[in-house]
Formats: structure tokens, sequence, C-alpha cells
């Protein structure tokens, strides 16, 4: 994966979130560099999570989206960085936000949509992506690639990103948008 240009974040497990040095712990265990993370059902402790996300040394994190809906949970489209109240600095990782979970599409506490109905749902939202130039971030959990999901598997998956090649969108890792955002050294 590496070879081709892919990238391998970490899925903080169920209690990483809010538990110390479980990050840590988890990341160590990976054989090779780890720059992102994205904890398990989007768990994400505000008084907690990001000094835990800057003791791992992550450099960015997806996690905060919305489990229930689409869209812009911190009314952005652009990745930035938590502010820290205790130094009143910025953490140093970034967050990327998480615009669409699959399982917010299908889920019966959520949105119940067909394949049919997803793209149309969501396009007023890429629409707004594209126009102000962010970043669209979404989930999309293996499971769901199965032909044998009818309710957002492969189909829902290829119509979106049919949409997003027609849109001419950029597809870029986490860790390429990033480096977008850091100021060109001297």
């Amino acid at each position: 994966m590496q070879q081709n240009k892919f990238e391998i974040g970490i899925h903080g497990s169920h209690i990483t979130s809010f538990t110390q040095g479980k990050l840590q712990a988890e990341i160590q265990k990976v054989a090779i560099p780890v720059r992102g993370n994205r904890f398990h059902y989007l768990r994400f402790e505000p008084k907690t999570t990001p000094q835990l996300l800057e003791e791992a040394n992550v450099t960015y994190d997806t996690t905060l989206g919305f489990p229930e809906y689409f869209g812009f949970r911190h009314g952005t489209c652009f990745p930035f960085q938590l502010f820290n109240y205790k130094t009143r600095r910025a953490f140093g990782f970034w967050e990327v936000p998480l615009q669409l979970m699959d399982a917010t599409l299908h889920h019966p506490q959520y949105l119940q949509l067909s394949a049919a109905e997803i793209l149309p749902a969501i396009m007023p939202m890429l629409q707004e992506i594209k126009r102000f130039g962010g970043c669209f971030t979404w989930l999309w959990h293996n499971e769901n690639f199965s032909p044998h999901n009818l309710n957002n598997g492969p189909v829902a998956f290829h119509q979106i990103m049919q949409y997003l090649q027609k849109e001419e969108a950029s597809f870029k890792t986490l860790s390429q948008v990033v480096q977008l955002l850091k100021p060109a050294s001297g």
C-alpha cells in the first residue's frame, strides 16, 4: 500500500479516546509510521481526547463528524487546529472534519436512505464543499463494499465516486491535505 502512495492510519479502539496512553500503545503496534487517527464510533471527549491525540503525536484526526447526519459539524469543510484552553494555544495536530459516514445513511437509528436516495441527499453538501474549495472527508466501512449490501454498499459508493470524478474533484490522502496547509519553508 505504501508503494502505491496509500496511507494507513490508526482506528482508535472503543475506549482509546478517553484512556491515557491507550492511543500511543495502539500506534506502537503498527510497524510503519502512523500519521492519522479516527476513533471508533466517532467517540471524542472534548476535555481529554485532544490532549491524548497531542501526546500520541498524530498529524491529524478525522473523528469530528455527525454520526446521525451528514454535513458540517464544525461549520467548515477545511481542516483546523483545535484550541488548547490550558496552554492558550492551538494543539499541534489538525482536525480534518468528517462530513459523511456510510452508517449515517442506512442505520435504523439514523437516516435510513435507500441507495437511490443517497447521492441526491448529499449533493447540496458536495456542491457547497466545491463552492468553497474545501475538503470532503467521508468514512466508508469495508463491509459496505460487499455486493450483498443493498442499503449503502458498492452502488452508492460508486455513484458518489462517479459524481466526484465528474465534478473534477482532487483525491488526496489526509497527510497530503495536511501537507498543503503547512507554510512553505524558506
